[in-house]
């Protein structure tokens, strides 16, 4: 009991990055996987949700032994030019992936409400993403992802209960062979990318400092990426459980929709609509927490780089990043995303994991910066070494 006492008291930044990192393309990568190839893939996603906490363990390993946030140790350890790249990847991550998930997020009302266009209802989901970060606090933001965990998981739960008891086990044809691309973009996809780095801002603002917090944080990532999986296996079921109709697979967050279509002419309309409050759900609390969490990255790059102390969620920095994500998601609901913009963020950004595991194998080992009992295990090594082929190979085999 004191164990579990001790778990439940350390859960917060977790629950934050689980709600963040299970957005829309963790349910339409766990649906395209269920309906094409059943459960067989559940394993990549177990071993897609253990990489990421590894990754995210270790960033936070650092920042608790050390002090300093892992953006810092890039500043005093590697060359200010990976400062500066990152900082251009990072301006068009956000302006494309604020867009997306805006835009994603307003897929459901629109859906229910088709009186009101999409362009409207997600003006009023980025306008009210800016008033609850803007003005909020970040305890303020755990109460209200805690409301968006409940309402994801309950609805999932909930659908599922309603297809099983429709008698609805369709089933999936016989896959064909699967790729291992395929396999391996399952296991890199699931849990988020960027967001992770901003899990050590989250303990932070938890006020989890020292070496003594490392239990912690290990507890709290194991509940949170415990959602991620639970999540991601409750969509490939359902996908299962679906008479997909000749498998009609679309691509993007449009596929979730159509799963919500397929639910309701097995269990009526209130399985559909108990599905779309759980897709909308899933997509705006990422588009709470990436409002909440990403500029504080930026906050730490203009003032690491200026040789200044951060100012954090009250400062100028913080603020002006969240304005500008609201703006960005905001014209792209009107205005075409440049194809160009598109075509940079995916190049860099498969560069994105290579790049933070390597340098966590490298600051993570170094004796003169990370005593003893805070360097990387073998096993950890391990985990990271196999991440790092598996992003590398996943690189050369998208763009060659």
């Amino acid at each position: 009991m004191t164990t579990l006492k001790r778990v439940l008291t350390d859960l917060g930044p977790g629950l934050l990055l689980a709600a963040t990192g299970i957005g829309v393309g963790d349910m339409v990568s766990a649906t395209i996987a269920g309906a094409e190839y059943g459960l067989t893939l559940v394993w990549a996603v177990a071993a897609g949700v253990l990489l990421k906490f590894v990754i995210t363990e270790g960033l936070a390993r650092w920042q608790l032994a050390t002090g300093t946030t892992f953006m810092e140790g890039w500043r005093d350890h590697l060359p200010s030019l990976v400062l500066v790249a990152f900082f251009g990847y990072f301006l068009i991550w956000s302006y494309v992936v604020s867009s997306a998930l805006v835009a994603a997020s307003a897929m459901v009302p629109a859906a229910l409400f088709p009186e009101i266009s999409q362009p409207i209802w997600g003006l009023l989901h980025a306008l009210a993403a800016l008033v609850m970060v803007y003005w909020g606090t970040y305890e303020r933001l755990v109460d209200v992802m805690k409301v968006f965990i409940g309402l994801m998981c309950s609805c999932l739960l909930l659908t599922s209960i309603l297809i099983l008891r429709s008698g609805a086990r369709w089933g999936v044809p016989e896959p064909s062979e699967i790729s291992l691309a395929y396999t391996l973009s399952v296991i890199g996809g699931v849990g988020g990318t960027v967001t992770l780095l901003s899990y050590g801002y989250w303990i932070r603002e938890q006020r989890w400092s020292g070496g003594n917090r490392v239990g912690s944080v290990r507890n709290d990532l194991g509940v949170s990426f415990s959602l991620v999986f639970l999540f991601s296996l409750c969509m490939m079921f359902l996908s299962t459980q679906i008479d997909w109709k000749g498998g009609i697979l679309e691509e993007g967050p449009q596929l979730c929709l159509l799963l919500a279509d397929r639910i309701a002419e097995e269990t009526g309309e209130i399985g559909r609509i108990i599905f779309l409050l759980g897709f909308w759900g899933a997509a705006y609390s990422s588009v709470l927490g990436v409002w909440h969490g990403v500029p504080f990255l930026f906050d730490d790059w203009i003032h690491l780089w200026r040789r200044r102390q951060p100012q954090g969620q009250a400062g100028m920095a913080y603020r002006g990043y969240v304005v500008y994500m609201t703006l960005a998601s905001i014209s792209t609901l009107y205005l075409q995303r440049p194809v160009w913009l598109i075509f940079v963020y995916t190049v860099v950004g498969a560069l994105f994991f290579p790049f933070i595991v390597s340098i966590l194998l490298w600051m993570n080992n170094k004796q003169a910066w990370v005593s003893a009992p805070f360097r990387n295990r073998w096993i950890a090594n391990t985990l990271l070494t196999l991440g790092l082929l598996l992003f590398v190979y996943l690189g050369v085999d998208h763009f060659f």
